[in-house]
């Protein structure tokens, strides 16, 4: 294998550690419920290696099973006196971390395979010196024959997720469904009242099965037929891990603080327990209703993200505890929501009649459990309850960071000042924005069960003519608008975030005590953050495919080319050389923010939202569509970007334990060991279930 173009993980990946100094505020009772609540994430974690692909889970039993029976340092010391050196054990360490900390062995940001630098025969190596290896010689063998070959393969169909016709991987369908056999699949689910959200579908010769993730139910029940084959929901998938995920919430209830914890807890068991997704939709019908939390939690199969075509959902649990000095100006912002939605460039008729004020709070993350941690969170994503009762918004204010002067690039002088030193605060009003009005705006025409519209007599602005399309009970906007539903929907609520950006009053409620200077200087830094990350995300996008691999990233490069399409001069590329390689700057015109960005932006969401609240994804996605082609200066530009990439920093978590009936904080240290480390205390070595669910069920997710 060619190791220079191999997808590898750089040796100059650095490791972040996410800090939780809230925790030790809280009384004993709390830290129970956010202990066992903790447990339950983790619990349920395991299900996302064998979201992400095959071989995965076999990759995620061998390694904890090693690092459960020697520390990092052991192995490190037995690897360094059988001829390894330090940097090949550097090599694995850096693997075995981002591994972890992906949940599998493509990137959580980006969808691209990643495999380890150790060449083939020295990995095999490793895992025969270890005691495990000795201990359990015949089983690590036959897993490592299995998994082998996918480990290091990154050629097609290997090196991105997606449907095999398209030329990827995926561990939601088996290889051998298309994409007309799994739509068909999910119109046939929807006429019978079934959500796609916890399942995962196999075609076997006779039969299609609807895998539903469930721990108690395990009976099977014929559906009817689909393209002549007889379909059949088979409960239990993952049963063994939700059973986990079950009872440490059952725990949890004991140190709920009020009844309505306890009833959403309730709900969260069922749903678990039967796979039903209503019983998931009553728990976090409970979830908005328990205002003000101290400690904040949610856990389920909520984004769509990871499935190639964006119906299905990943596993994530979390425990967080509120920032209240933060919390108190998202607060504010939440006072003023209902006013600041008029501003909104689309008709008032495309727009929810009565916004229901959500909490919004700043949380400091305790466990995120899944294979990414974002930095805000609009949820839940159920249509009918989000326009009905309502929703929440969280800020994750301590998984921000702040960047480093020497790792910026393709900015000079004032530009990088402005970067480094408004980031937390332009970031935080992006952020505050995105979620609470972009992800929180915006009316979606639907029919309920009964045959009765939300809409009458609307005229749709592109074509002067009254509005007949509509989403049908049980339709979610993601199956209408296809595989860049996620990106798009992104993409709307960026735009939101800058467009409301350019009124003053808005930015002053999150920023209090800046100067009109200062707030002004803060404005521009989320506009140069949007348009950096669409120029460095370039490297997201596969030109041998045309494909992008990452939703945030399109969204920020769909903003970019409305703007520059809106008026090339606004932002400017000038071409260098740095450390001998071609190189650019980026040059924008800060004062046409105001006035060409914002018309830019102000047309882009008035496409976005009216084809999206008119259920018209044909019309959507080609006005989408529009922006997201890359032409030849950016082919040129994302050739230069890749020549001079970073690597992502790897994420470390904390987590806690319990102590003689106290609960205390457990912190590691802040290295590849210590995100090894980490991940082997959140399992508590409870892994033979994920030996067993690998054999039984994951073959048939090989291509």
């Amino acid at each position: 294998m060619d190791q220079q173009k191999a997808p590898i993980i750089s040796l100059e990946a650095k490791v972040s550690a996410i800090e939780c100094p809230a925790f030790n505020l809280l009384d004993e009772k709390s830290k129970h419920y956010a202990y066992y609540f903790t447990r339950a994430c983790w619990a349920g974690a395991k299900i996302c290696y064998f979201q992400r692909s095959y071989e995965a889970p076999g990759l995620f039993y061998l390694l904890q099973k090693v690092f459960q029976k020697e520390s990092t340092t052991e192995v490190r010391d037995k690897l360094l006196a059988n001829e390894f050196t330090e940097n090949q054990v550097q090599q694995l360490y850096t693997y075995v971390s981002a591994f972890f900390q992906n949940c599998g062995n493509y990137l959580s940001f980006g969808d691209s395979k990643f495999v380890p630098e150790l060449p083939v025969e020295k990995f095999q190596q490793f895992l025969q010196l270890t005691k495990a290896y000795q201990e359990q010689q015949e089983e690590f063998t036959k897993i490592w024959n299995l998994i082998e070959k996918y480990i290091y393969s990154y050629e097609k169909p290997y090196g991105l997720l997606d449907l095999l016709e398209k030329g990827g991987s995926n561990s939601y369908y088996s290889p051998n469904l298309s994409k007309e056999q799994i739509e068909e699949l999910d119109q046939f689910l929807h006429k019978q009242n079934l959500s796609e959200l916890n399942t995962r579908v196999i075609l076997k010769e006779d039969r299609v099965e609807l895998l539903v993730a469930s721990s108690e139910r395990s009976d099977v029940v014929e559906l009817g037929e689909v393209q002549g084959k007889k379909v059949f929901a088979v409960y239990g998938d993952f049963k063994s891990f939700l059973n986990g995920v079950a009872t440490n919430l059952r725990e949890a209830q004991k140190y709920a603080a009020n009844e309505t914890q306890i009833k959403m807890l309730e709900e969260y068991i069922k749903h678990f327990q039967s796979g039903d997704i209503e019983q998931h939709k009553e728990s976090q019908k409970l979830w908005i209703q328990d205002k003000g939390p101290i400690i904040e939690t949610n856990i389920g199969f909520i984004e769509t993200y990871l499935d190639p075509m964006k119906v299905r959902a990943e596993y994530e649990g979390f425990v967080s505890i509120v920032n209240q000095e933060e919390s108190k100006l998202l607060g504010n912002l939440v006072e003023k929501a209902e006013d600041i939605i008029k501003d909104l460039p689309w008709p008032k008729e495309f727009e929810i009649e009565k916004f229901s004020r959500p909490d919004f709070t700043s949380l400091e993350i305790l466990a995120f459990a899944c294979s990414g941690t974002p930095v805000g969170i609009n949820i839940p994503n159920y249509d009918d309850i989000r326009q009905n009762l309502g929703f929440k918004n969280v800020n994750l204010g301590n998984v921000y960071g702040k960047p480093n002067r020497d790792s910026v690039r393709f900015l000079q002088g004032t530009d990088i000042d402005l970067f480094i030193n408004y980031y937390k605060e332009s970031l935080f009003v992006v952020v505050a924005l995105h979620e609470l009005i972009g992800h929180g705006s915006g009316k979606i025409f639907m029919e309920d069960k009964d045959g009765k519209l939300n809409f009458e007599n609307v005229i749709n602005p592109f074509t002067n003519e009254k509005v007949t399309t509509f989403y049908k009970p049980n339709e979610h906007w993601h199956a209408k608008f296809g595989e860049l539903s996620g990106a798009y929907e992104e993409c709307r609520a960026d735009s939101v975030a800058l467009y409301l950006s350019t009124y003053d009053d808005v930015v002053q409620i999150l920023v209090p005590g800046k100067t009109k200077e200062e707030r002004d200087e803060i404005v521009k830094a989320a506009w140069l953050d949007i348009i950096m990350g669409a120029l460095k995300g370039l490297q997201y996008y596969s030109a041998e495919q045309s494909k992008w691999g990452q939703p945030h990233i399109l969204a920020s490069y769909v903003i970019l080319q409305s703007i520059i399409q809106k008026d090339p001069s606004f932002v400017q590329f000038v071409h260098s050389e740095f450390n001998n390689k071609p190189y650019f700057t980026v040059q924008v015109d800060y004062s046409k923010i105001w006035t060409v960005g914002k018309e830019a932006i102000a047309d882009l969401l008035k496409g976005l939202q009216v084809y999206k609240s008119v259920a018209d994804g044909e019309n959507g996605m080609k006005f989408f569509n529009k922006f997201t082609q890359v032409d030849q200066q950016f082919l040129q530009l994302r050739e230069i970007v890749l020549a001079h990439k970073q690597p992502r920093k790897i994420e470390l978590q904390p987590d806690v334990k319990l102590n003689n009936g106290q609960v205390e904080l457990v912190v590691f240290p802040e290295s590849h060991e210590g995100v090894i480390q980490s991940h082997i205390f959140h399992y508590q070595h409870d892994v033979e279930d994920v030996k067993q669910e690998f054999l039984d069920r994951q073959q048939y997710f090989k291509n």
